[in-house]
């Protein structure tokens, strides 16, 4: 008898978000798959802060005019962002967009700002100036030129959305890569333990070889990092990780951090709060949290890992 691995594994690819989104299915199922991406249609047009159509972009031109009522979806996403970017001053921002569109890195027209532009723009992107309420699920920022922008936790949010569809449509096991945001569900079924193996992108070569590889069972992994959008000004290398407090890029000894949890939408908020903390303080916050693990790479290559992963 053979012991071969007969499980034969679907992979179907589209292109949204700016990036590509990828399902890896262990059954046949193009239903399901078009499900899937009517999801994210209609997510884009919710969501979205890129297209001036979406109901995201309907609360930001209503800046310091008056409150918006939404969907629960968005509502409880945005309530779920701003919580965040209260408790995690010093990284976490969900209204970070103009200071963002200030610098543009990665984008046409990227540069060095003034001190006072960027001054000006940290008074746009306080958690506080947030009104939320509950009954009415209502939004309202209350100064003019305010934007919200859930870019930093929105794909985690719909990596979730989408293995839950993925679940209750039948599928036992599968991968959702959401542009580098991957969420498994399931046991592996070409491996004899159910676990999986998720390579770490070498922040040096991020096309090429992964630097290192964890195994684990199904959890999300989700990785930021600097090497994909910078520029370079007299020698010094400005990414695209700016911090809330100085409006500049965060400078700490990081390249990248990887979080390991099974909740794709806390790995999203995680992964920047780790950033902002360094190599040494983010091991010990991973450290002291349940279900969470994480894979920092240093400036220099150097890997570090917390106690619970396996390579």
């Amino acid at each position: 008898m053979s012991n071969e691995v007969t499980t034969k594994k679907y992979v179907s690819q589209f292109e949204m978000f700016g990036t590509v989104i990828s399902l890896t299915l262990f059954k046949r199922d193009q239903a399901v798959v078009e499900t899937v991406y009517d999801y994210l249609q209609d997510a884009d047009r919710i969501f979205s802060a890129n297209r001036e159509d979406s109901l995201l972009m309907k609360i930001n031109r209503q800046a310091g005019v008056q409150p918006v009522q939404v969907p629960r979806q968005l509502y409880d996403l945005i309530k779920r962002g701003v919580v965040a970017s209260r408790k995690y001053r010093d990284s976490f921002n969900v209204l970070i967009g103009p200071l963002v569109k200030l610098w543009r890195i990665g984008f046409d027209g990227q540069r060095l700002p003034d001190p006072a532009d960027i001054k000006a723009r940290l008074q746009l992107i306080k958690p506080d100036d947030v009104l939320l309420n509950d009954e009415q699920q209502t939004v309202y920022l209350n100064r003019r030129g305010m934007e919200l922008d859930l870019g930093a936790i929105a794909k985690g949010y719909f990596a979730d959305q989408i293995m839950d569809l993925l679940q209750s449509n039948g599928l036992k096991a599968g991968i959702v890569n959401l542009g580098g945001n991957v969420q498994l569900f399931g046991r592996n079924p070409l491996t004899s333990d159910g676990r999986w193996h998720v390579g770490i992108r070498n922040p040096q070569q991020p096309t090429g070889q992964p630097l290192t590889t964890i195994s684990t069972v199904a959890e999300s992994v989700v990785t930021s990092g600097i090497d994909e959008r910078y520029f370079i000004v007299d020698g010094y290398r400005y990414h695209h990780i700016l911090s809330p407090l100085t409006g500049y890029p965060i400078d700490n000894d990081l390249a990248s951090v990887s979080i390991v949890t099974p909740e794709s939408t806390l790995a999203e908020i995680l992964t920047t709060v780790c950033f902002f903390a360094g190599s040494r303080r983010g091991l010990e916050l991973v450290d002291h949290m349940i279900d969470v693990e994480a894979v920092f790479v240093t400036r220099q290559n150097k890997i570090l890992m917390s106690r619970g992963l396996e390579r």
